[in-house]
């Protein structure tokens, strides 16, 4: 082969440049969306299974996180990460929702509100809300018989002004995805404020989970989770008044984010803490015409779920089957809070540096979630910000895996449940004990993408960022 021909071949594939990235990105960038095509199909019309389509995504994500953390970038790399995001998630959100019916209830309390009634007040099936039922919104509500609504009242803030624009699903879910662009936003802001490549934002914004149970079923943890980068923004540029503002309204929303307080605290700055507490307790008075049952199904839900009986926690039933014994709940909810509590300990004296706090609320998050095991995916959403700014990787394998085992038959309760929990919590005590054995040992992973680029502690192993 002559030196002619070889030029040739270089100039129509220039591997080692931006356009070669960009070329390859766009293709993983189709084929992801031509999966979110094929996952709403798949659904209702086995061929290769929904669960397939994930993984497939999965797939196309990893490509492209090892793509860009490769090779050379410029500024259409990030145009099209974004590009892709907004299209994939577009065309989720006029399909109907197969996954959950959640967002029916949303919808719900939104029109209850609007006519001027108290959304903890009634059952849907009360016989006060009759002139709102319709053919669409009304037969869908999951629990409508026997259960008051159990979202917070920040959550009904937003259904109240969502559904005055248009009550209808796919306009809650197009208000989601609104959430989810500021969200990227700020994630932007963010990383530029950490020097930290701006195309990292492809962590969150290509990840199969978004487009699943944002998207495509709608979740109200999209908008917490625009407001949980809003906080760790305001923190990071050391506004601690607008902090509790933001970790207030995603608390408000959706209720664990209140765990994350002693990582966003600064020590010796009490208003975070003070406009936090008021914030939510002005919002619930809005609310408290029925007293306590402003709090709505939350005490049933905790007993529908296993949380008070402790049939919902697998590391409670992995310890009684593995060493025989019968713990009690009360003594595993005894030996988590005192767990968790070393955790808030250890954040709040880690210190008050720019960047500590993010690792601080990653580790506080995931444990919890380690925890309190949860049985649907959406349940893990909230940890994704933190880690498109720190990818610590036992969070972002308990993330990726849930995103496809809870589509396999794994996800049904019971027995299958319980692997489906063993594979996941199994992998991520084997990631875990290999961050500390990579710390130690200077090991380190080949996707350089997974490991961290601001302030650490031994958890995770040194990197330093690349340049954008």
């Amino acid at each position: 082969m002559n030196v002619d021909s070889v030029l040739a071949k270089q100039a129509l594939w220039p591997r080692g440049t931006p356009l070669a990235t960009n070329l390859a990105l766009l293709l993983f960038g189709i084929i992801a969306i031509e999966f979110c095509r094929t996952g709403v199909t798949e659904f209702h019309h086995f061929v290769h299974g929904f669960s397939e389509s994930v993984f497939a995504q999965i797939a196309v994500y990893l490509g492209a996180i090892s793509l860009i953390e490769r090779c050379p970038t410029n500024k259409w790399t990030l145009r099209i990460i974004l590009a892709v995001a907004l299209v994939a998630r577009l065309y989720c959100v006029f399909s109907t929702p197969f996954l959950s019916t959640d967002i029916y209830r949303y919808v719900w309390d939104g029109k209850v509100q609007a006519a001027g009634i108290n959304p903890f007040r009634y059952i849907p099936a009360d016989s006060h809300l009759a002139f709102l039922r319709d053919g669409i919104i009304y037969p869908n509500i999951n629990r409508k018989e026997f259960a008051h609504t159990i979202y917070p009242p920040g959550a009904q803030f937003l259904f109240l002004a969502i559904t005055r624009i248009s009550a209808t699903v796919p306009f809650m879910k197009l208000a989601l995805v609104g959430f989810e662009a500021v969200t990227c936003l700020v994630l932007l802001r963010i990383l530029k404020l950490l020097s930290l490549p701006p195309e990292r934002v492809v962590l969150y914004a290509w990840h199969p989970l978004c487009f699943w149970e944002i998207a495509s079923s709608g979740h109200i943890d999209g908008a917490a989770l625009t407001f949980l980068a809003l906080a760790i923004y305001s923190r990071l540029k050391d506004k601690s008044g607008l902090t509790g503002v933001w970790l207030a309204s995603a608390t408000l929303i959706k209720l664990y984010p209140a765990a994350l307080l002693p990582a966003f605290f600064q020590r010796s700055k009490w208003k975070m803490v003070a406009i936090f507490t008021a914030i939510i307790a002005l919002t619930y008075a809005c609310y408290m015409s029925v007293g306590l049952g402003v709090f709505g199904y939350l005490s049933g839900y905790a007993q529908e779920e296993g949380i008070d009986s402790g049939t919902r926690y697998f590391l409670l039933a992995f310890a009684n089957r593995t060493l025989h014994t019968s713990i009690q709940p009360l003594a595993y909810m005894l030996f988590c809070a005192a767990i968790m509590g070393a955790i808030c300990v250890w954040a709040l004296l880690r210190g008050s540096s720019s960047s500590a706090f993010v690792l601080s609320a990653l580790v506080i998050a995931t444990m919890l979630n380690v925890f309190y095991s949860p049985h649907y995916p959406w349940y893990f959403l909230w940890l994704l910000p933190y880690i498109a700014i720190n990818p610590w990787r036992p969070a972002f394998y308990l993330v990726t895996a849930s995103t496809y085992l809870f589509g396999t038959n794994l996800g049904a309760p019971g027995e299958p449940m319980y692997h489906l929990n063993l594979l996941l919590y199994g992998g991520f005590a084997l990631m875990f004990c290999y961050d500390l054995v990579a710390q130690r040992m200077r090991v380190y992973s080949s996707l350089p993408d997974l490991r961290p680029t601001i302030e650490h502690t031994s958890l995770i192993p040194t990197a330093s960022a690349r340049n954008s």
